[in-house]
């Protein structure tokens, strides 16, 4: 059975971009990215959607992508499927022929994020806060009301186990489990 790690950096107000063309990159910390290049590294297969995909190009990387108008194998190490027809446990048999998914790593956008949530799939989240504020642009999981991330987490049903200061900026790293 596949786990999912979630890893997403956010702003201190709670969004994980301005909008959907405005990449972690321009904006995380260097050792945020240290830490997500960390994770991409140790996991199987990237989850993430069409937006996120392709802000964020990548050929070599084995991935799949959430999408509702496209679907099948568009590269050999990357396959596009529409989420609203399979679960996570669909998702190994899927990639089975080219690398068996043990750990996936989940990296959104927000409709991902609530499609893993809603299925009860996220095994460990791996939350990076940076010290900026964007006031507005897409958040975490859809109907978010609470601007601080660990809270957002916290009402979403999961717990703490770790945090740390990545750097004097302020930048945070906090682990998160679901509580049950």
């Amino acid at each position: 059975m596949a786990e999912f790690t979630l890893t997403v950096v956010t702003s201190a107000d709670g969004y994980i971009a301005r909008a959907t063309d405005h990449p972690p990159q321009a904006w995380a910390s260097a050792e945020e990215q240290v830490l997500f290049f960390r994770d991409v590294e140790a996991a199987d297969w990237v989850i993430l959607g069409r937006n996120t995909h392709e802000a964020a190009e990548r050929p070599d990387r084995r991935r799949i992508v959430f999408s509702r108008t496209q679907a099948g194998w568009q590269r050999p190490n990357q396959v596009w499927v529409d989420p609203r027809v399979m679960t996570p446990d669909d998702l190994p048999a899927l990639v089975e022929h080219v690398r068996p998914l043990r750990h996936g790593l989940i990296l959104g956008g927000t409709t991902v994020h609530d499609w893993f949530h809603q299925n009860r799939a996220i095994h460990r989240v791996h939350l990076t806060v940076e010290p900026v504020e964007f006031g507005d642009g897409l958040p975490i999981f859809t109907g978010q009301t609470l601007a601080d991330p660990l809270e957002v987490f916290r009402q979403a049903g999961y717990r703490q186990t770790d945090e740390r200061m990545l750097n004097a900026a302020g930048t945070r790293y906090i682990e998160m489990v679901p509580e049950s």
